[in-house]
């Protein structure tokens, strides 16, 4: 059986969570959350159902930021050959088809 302290570690490697974003989830220092997760000290008694709750529901870790998301891919429009560049010819085109959609 997993200790609290190591459920939590494999938690936040499991889900690619820093130190700092688990423990404002908690609302606790840093330095507390470390102590709980490699000094071997006990959490308090309230983590256990806590933990519980933040590994099988994930509109908990929802609630309480504990969701990593991907960054999106931006283009690159400043690059030559893409279309909305400011010295592109294709550029006028593509503006006045925009406009007039939106109209």
């Amino acid at each position: 059986m997993m200790t609290v302290g190591a459920r939590l570690n494999a938690f936040r490697k499991q889900h690619r969570l820093t130190r700092q974003k688990l423990a404002d989830a908690f609302a606790t220092p840093v330095k507390t959350l470390d102590s709980w997760l490699y000094s071997g000290v006990t959490p308090p008694g309230v983590m256990v159902p806590m933990v519980d709750m933040i590994e099988k529901r994930p509109e908990v870790r929802s609630w309480l930021g504990l969701v990593h998301r991907r960054k999106r891919r931006r283009g690159k429009p400043f690059e030559p050959g893409h279309p909305w560049r400011f010295n592109d010819e294709r550029r006028k085109q593509l503006l006045a088809e925009k406009h007039s959609r939106v109209a």
